[in-house]
């Protein structure tokens, strides 16, 4: 019985020792992310077009639908409980060459953690053609209801960080907004 037990707690303890160092072992191999944030002032480069974060609108669905006919659906019990980010980038071609651009953001609101996708609004294409040097102004969307944020926490949304996330890892790239 003895012998058993020592059999047991020789197999627990090798379990654990490689448990451990393959957990060392990924966290040595894939750090925390780094955070790199861009401004107006210091705007992001993606692939040859320059991503500047102009401002931000928070509406509600009624002053939403003064922008789009998106949301015109939405029922009046749904109304209060959720919220239209809207975020104003500014695109420019530095290439010589024709750019293809399609946003691909994930909005964050930084001390109030809520999150959700970016989509520009209206024109039904998320794709952008740029000419050579070309410079656009581009509006996106982000819905922030229920599932993404508590309604007790919907008013904190304007005194919250907003930014626009385009890249997780290894270095988290963001957009940061200011009012």
């Amino acid at each position: 019985m003895k012998r058993c037990k020592v059999i047991a707690l020789i197999i627990c303890s090798i379990v654990v020792v490689i448990c451990t160092a393959m957990i060392i072992r990924i966290n040595i191999q894939f750090p925390k992310a780094e955070d790199k944030s861009y401004t107006i002032d210091n705007p992001a480069d993606i692939d040859g077009v320059i991503v500047k974060p102009l401002s931000y609108q928070i509406c509600t669905i009624d002053e939403y639908s003064q922008i789009s006919s998106e949301y015109s659906k939405v029922k009046d019990e749904k109304k209060d409980k959720c919220r239209i980010v809207v975020l104003t980038i500014s695109i420019e071609n530095t290439t010589e060459e024709v750019a293809d651009y399609t946003p691909s953001f994930i909005f964050v609101s930084e001390e109030l953690n809520a999150f959700n996708g970016a989509i520009p609004i209206g024109s039904g294409s998320r794709h952008c053609t740029l000419l050579p040097h070309e410079t656009k102004e581009m509006k996106l969307r982000a819905y922030i209801g229920a599932s993404q944020l508590e309604q007790n926490n919907l008013d904190k949304l304007d005194s919250s960080t907003i930014t626009l996330v385009y890249s997780f890892y290894p270095y988290r790239r963001k957009l940061v907004f200011s009012r």
